[in-house]
């Protein structure tokens, strides 16, 4: 019987890229388990596993993989490395029709790829099965070697000293042990005052995947649990000696940083908050940011969410001598997001700026003529810190799934290849075009080409007080569909449109919204056009609200 060959790739996008999607001993099993199944891997002197130990289960090592079924990899792939035909497996960044990844999404259909996407393999509970909490693990171990190093800059000596970069450990396990050394010397030593006593972590989104990970690791420094309504009374009591031997961390959640606009004593839900941010308001600057030292940024965002942290509201409190914190590690990495002041991302290299708050100014090294900067660590690839954990997780999630890609047969249509509905409902592209699920990209391709065209209409929030300009919400399944398309068939005649904040949904449940900004130079006509909206996407299903 012919052998099925798998291949999986070097990566080559960083040379920070140590981890493997699939280990030796995940090969070893997958090759047992599947005896027609040959596993091929490109040679890599980096990789957190070694060619010999991938040689040692049977693996073959070569560069060559065009005779592979399928080739699975982690991320991104050069645009002349694509082979033609291919099976890929790997995060290509392009389902949010992400412009500087269009090109890639080109070349697949260009050479014909079968391409599956990690961000859509879910199970049948709707969790992605190849997301893992590494980034907030990475993160905040990085952190507090850089946040030792800062603090020594200003001539105070910490336990956190004792930590290293993530990368300088095999394991989180290894890592975790620094942290437990770290915090144990907090707790016999101490923290000097000048350190600017109590050090109170906030950790945003602790409840996510990342959230989770940074708070797994902040509990081997021997933490000090505290809930939002405790921080005032920490603050103002600088010299409990309690403060000198622990470093308290606070756990926040959505509802901690907002608040209903006219509905004070509403109850939060997280749905209503997604479904309607713009009924919202953002508290946390006032109630919460002026007693934090630190702050661990793990909160999902997009921009028709507020931002919980402005420059202005960061200079306001610097100004009024209201501001304690020091330094912020942003694992979400959402530029100019959530946080505004997020001005550039770092790598392991250089894993910090400072932000100095009242000129909004950023540099590159630490001065101590500036007291009033802010450390801020924004490295945009955590995960691959920690290269060995992430790729043993990686295995696990991934030796019942590729089997399928060897035995699928990609030349017939995608119903009857073999495959399990969840993959086929993560794959991408097939036969040179987009799968059906995915047909939506082709649509915020063309409005992004078609914003790129109308720039010189870019209304602008005071806009919203002329007559002749209005924004409408529209949510529900718009490109899946072709709603989208019927809507605009009906603005394009009586007006200019704008379409922004496009939030596309990542499954079959989950809708899509946008902001549909429609400008006439008559009210009349605007308001018929309005209309003509409201009432055919009545017959759409389409959910609309006047912004």
């Amino acid at each position: 019987m012919d052998k099925l060959y798998i291949g999986i790739r070097a990566e080559d996008k960083s040379y920070w890229e140590r981890r493997t999607p699939i280990p030796p001993h995940d090969c070893k099993y997958i090759m047992e388990k599947h005896p027609q199944i040959q596993i091929i891997v490109q040679p890599s002197t980096k990789r957190v596993f070694t060619d010999e130990q991938y040689l040692e289960v049977g693996c073959l090592v070569q560069e060559d993989l065009s005779q592979c079924k399928a080739i699975v990899c982690i991320k991104e792939i050069p645009l002349d490395k694509y082979i033609e035909g291919m099976t890929y497996l790997h995060w290509s960044h392009t389902i949010k029709a992400q412009p500087h990844n269009m090109p890639a999404l080109d070349m697949m259909l260009k050479k014909n790829i079968r391409h599956l996407d990690y961000e859509r393999i879910y199970d049948e509970k709707g969790v992605n099965t190849t997301a893992f909490p590494y980034a907030g693990i990475a993160g905040v171990i990085t952190f507090m070697n850089e946040y030792g190093k800062y603090l020594l800059k200003r001539d105070i000596a910490t336990p956190f000293l004792q930590i290293g970069p993530t990368y300088q450990y095999f394991n989180k396990k290894d890592a975790y042990q620094a942290l437990n050394v770290a915090g144990q010397a907090i707790k016999d030593r101490g923290l000097p005052k000048e350190a600017g006593l109590p050090i109170i972590i906030g950790v945003l989104g602790s409840s996510g995947l990342c959230g989770k990970g940074s708070m797994e690791a902040l509990q081997n420094l021997h933490i000090t649990l505290v809930k939002p309504s405790e921080l005032k009374e920490l603050v103002n009591t600088p010299n409990d000696p309690k403060h000198r031997r622990t470093v308290y961390v606070c756990p926040f959640k959505t509802t901690d940083l907002v608040r209903h606009q006219e509905d004070y004593d509403k109850e939060f839900t997280s749905q209503d908050y997604y479904n309607h941010p713009n009924q919202y308001t953002p508290v946390f600057h006032t109630k919460y940011l002026p007693y934090l030292t630190i702050i661990i940024n793990d909160i999902y965002w997009d921009h028709k969410f507020p931002r919980y942290i402005t420059n202005s509201q960061m200079k306001d409190l610097v100004q009024s001598g209201k501001s304690r914190l020091q330094a912020v590690c942003d694992v979400t990495c959402d530029m100019e997001g959530s946080i505004q002041f997020l001005k550039k991302y770092t790598t392991p290299d250089n894993p910090v700026y400072f932000y100095e708050p009242i000129s909004e100014s950023i540099h590159d090294e630490f001065d101590a003529k500036s007291p009033k900067d802010i450390m801020y660590m924004s490295i945009d690839f955590l995960p691959s810190q920690l290269p060995y954990d992430a790729s043993i997780d990686f295995g696990i999630a991934l030796r019942d799934i590729v089997p399928h890609l060897a035995y699928s047969d990609s030349n017939k249509p995608l119903e009857e290849q073999g495959l399990p509905v969840f993959l086929q409902n993560a794959m991408i592209t097939l036969h040179g075009q987009l799968t059906h699920k995915f047909q939506y990209i082709t649509h915020l391709r063309n409005i992004n080409d078609q914003l790129k065209e109308a720039e010189s209409f870019q209304p602008k929030k005071a806009l919203k007080k002329v007559p002749s300009y209005l924004a409408i919400k529209l949510t529900g399944h718009l490109f899946d569909t072709g709603a989208i398309n019927k809507i605009l068939s009906v603005v394009q005649s009586g007006c200019k449109f704008n379409i922004v904040d496009i939030q596309a949904g990542q499954s079959d449940n989950q809708q899509t919204s946008c902001l549909l900004q429609l400008y006439s130079k008559n009210k009349g006509q605007l308001m018929d056009e309005v209309d003509k909206v409201i009432q055919l996407c009545e017959t759409l299903d389409i959910q609309v609200d006047m912004e």
